[in-house]
Formats: C-alpha cells, sequence, structure tokens
C-alpha cells in the first residue's frame, strides 16, 4: 500500500505556537481608559448666562447720557432763564448665536460585541462629543471662528491696545529681561488705563489678567532679588492698583495668549471678570437628540448653541502687548 506523508508543523512554529499562546494567557486588561490630555479653561475665565433656548442672536441695549450745558450750567440763580436739557442716546449691540452638532453612529453588531466585554461604544462617544462641544466653546471664547469672522476674549478689534514699557539697552518689552518692579509697572499701568477710562468708577476695577503660560512660569519661579524668598507672583498680587484698592486681582496662564499681540507678540489681557461686564451665553446645553435606527445601524445626534463673547463694557478690557 502506498505511503503518505503526514502533514506536521515544524517543530520552531509550534514553539512559537505555544509562546503567544502563554503570552495570551499572562496578559493583564487594565480596565482604564486612556483619554487624551486635553482642558479648557473657559468656565474659570468668562462668565456665563445658560438658557433662552435655541435663538438667532442676543440684542442688549446701551444708553448714554448728554446734556445741553456743561456742568457749571445746571446752576441756576434768579435771573436764570435757560434750564439744561438732558438726552438719551439708546443703541443695540447683537451677538450672534452659533449651533454645535455632532453625532455618534455605530453598529448593533458592534455594540453587541463591546458589551460582551463590558464596554459600550455610547459612553466613549459620548465624551468624546462633549469634549469637542467643550473645545468648540473653548475657541470662541478666546479668539472666536475664522469661518464666521468673529472674535473673542483676547482678540476684539475694539479693545484698546498698548504695548509694554522697553527697558534695558536693548530697548526690549520682554517680561524675560525685566525686574518685578518693571513687570509690576507695566501691570499697574494696564489696570490704571482701565479704571481711568471708566472714570475711576468703583466697579470698574479689573480684576483678572491673563498671560501666557511662559510668563506666567517666570512669575512663578522668579524671586523679587537673589536675597528674597517671595516670588515675583506674590510680589505683584501684594502690590497693584486693585488689591491697593480694596479689591482682588487674579492673573492666570492662558496658552491663547501667546503670540495674540501685534507682529505675533505675546499679549496680556486686563479685564473684569464679571457677567455685568463681559459674557456670552449658553442658549442651549449639549443635549441628546432622537435616536434614529437605520439598517442595523444606531446614529444619535446631539446639539448645543452659544453666543459669540458679550463685550458689554469694552472700556473694561484692555490688552498689552510685548511682555
Amino acid at each position: 500500500m502506498p505511503k503518505y506523508n503526514t502533514l506536521r508543523t515544524p517543530s520552531h512554529l509550534r514553539a512559537n505556537d505555544s509562546y503567544t499562546f502563554l503570552m495570551k494567557e499572562l496578559e493583564k486588561v487594565d480596565e482604564r481608559i486612556l483619554e487624551p490630555l486635553t482642558g479648557t479653561d473657559w468656565p474659570r475665565d468668562m462668565p456665563v448666562i445658560t438658557g433662552g433656548g435655541l435663538l438667532e442672536s442676543i440684542v442688549s441695549v446701551d444708553v448714554t447720557y448728554a446734556s445741553t450745558g456743561r456742568d457749571e450750567d445746571n446752576l441756576i440763580f434768579d435771573a436764570t432763564n435757560d434750564i439744561p436739557v438732558v438726552q438719551a442716546d439708546m443703541s443695540q449691540s447683537v451677538a450672534r448665536c452659533f449651533n454645535f452638532a455632532e453625532y455618534m453612529s455605530f453598529s448593533t453588531l458592534e455594540r453587541e460585541k463591546m458589551m460582551n466585554v463590558g464596554r459600550d461604544p455610547e459612553t466613549f462617544l459620548n465624551k468624546g462629543i462633549r469634549l469637542h462641544c467643550d473645545k468648540a466653546i473653548d475657541r470662541s471664547v478666546y479668539r472666536g471662528f475664522d469661518k464666521v469672522r468673529s472674535t473673542g476674549l483676547i482678540n476684539n478689534p475694539n479693545v484698546t491696545r498698548v504695548s509694554a514699557k522697553p527697558v534695558g539697552e536693548g530697548n526690549t518689552s520682554s517680561w524675560a529681561t525685566k525686574t518685578a518692579d518693571q513687570i509690576l509697572d507695566d501691570i499697574n499701568t494696564v489696570i490704571a488705563g482701565i479704571w481711568k477710562a471708566c472714570d475711576c468708577s468703583s466697579d470698574a476695577l479689573p480684576n483678572h489678567i491673563l498671560v501666557p503660560v511662559e510668563q506666567f512660569g517666570l512669575l512663578v519661579t522668579r524671586k523679587v532679588s537673589d536675597d528674597s524668598e517671595r516670588s515675583i507672583l506674590t510680589y505683584v498680587l501684594e502690590n497693584n492698583l486693585t488689591n491697593q484698592q480694596g479689591g482682588h486681582l487674579v492673573i492666570s496662564p492662558c496658552k491663547w495668549c501667546s503670540k495674540a499681540g501685534v507682529s505675533d507678540t505675546d499679549r496680556l489681557v486686563c479685564y473684569i471678570n464679571d457677567p455685568e461686564k463681559i459674557c456670552f451665553n449658553l442658549t442651549q446645553p449639549l443635549r441628546r437628540m432622537d435616536t434614529e435606527y437605520a439598517e442595523m445601524r444606531i446614529k444619535i445626534p446631539y446639539i448645543a448653541q452659544f453666543s459669540e463673547v458679550r463685550f458689554l463694557y469694552p472700556t473694561t478690557v484692555r490688552y498689552m502687548d510685548g511682555i
């Protein structure tokens, strides 16, 4: 009878298969899900007014007062027959609303497979949509959208802009070459400019300053002097004009301030963090819409709506470039 050769797996391949099987048996699945390292700062830096539903825009009414006479003309005497008349000039400011929309989609089979190992695709994708919405709001608050020509907190063309004071032989304005007193002088110059532009109103003392991350690190790490334990940040927070007038100043790092100034210089933003002065409207928080089923696929849309930044009092915001 003929002899047939039996096909056998080579010994070195059998060894590899055994090693692979052993490694699979020794694997331990980490239950944690490693999500992207990212964040948003708008809840810290920008007041938000929530509610209102889906809108086209938000309108605020502005009013300025004037008189037909000067201050001294309001004083009347026995022979006075000309009394000044007060006048009111009213106008509207319109803030556009932007719609955010995104949906998740996955097959029913995919969901069944993932559910078998304790994973739900809707949980992951829900987090992703919420992150994308939060990032869209973050960009709107700080920079605005080029597509619709909107601006944000750090680049509004109606805000007064000044340059940091140049010092030293190189005539540079960078904080990297300045002393603690020179940095404090820059900050007090901006604060005083806002306060003076608002007629030194007690409600117009700036309470929030944003600087690039690099400059914030400089304030934290550098000491006032070689024989001092205080950082420049501590020194500035103790001796700024706002603090000396009974207010409270916060200085925070902001990645959007880097190269936001003229000629790609770094920008400082000083303003009043108060919904009566500056804010934006979250007219429709992120909302899940009706689930759709088609051809063994599940589609879940989400929508949200928010307005561009509303500069209710533009004089309470000021930029300083070249820090």
